[in-house]
């Protein structure tokens, strides 16, 4: 079994239900994974993904 990436890991946060924003996502990663992370979220479409992933979850959670 392989770890999952830093991305994987971001994604993973926002399905949780448990972060209302992806800075919240962000912060909660390790400073390598941050990085990571926000180089990938430089992509609008990525960004944008996860933001939409992220609201989904904590609306359906509350």
């Amino acid at each position: 079994m392989t770890d999952k990436s830093a991305i994987e890991r971001a994604f993973d946060l926002a399905r949780s239900g448990h972060y209302r924003s992806v800075s919240e996502i962000v912060r909660r990663l390790s400073p390598d994974d941050r990085a990571a992370v926000e180089a990938h979220l430089a992509q609008p479409s990525a960004r944008r993904e996860l933001i939409l992933m992220c609201s989904d979850a904590w609306l359906a959670s509350g």
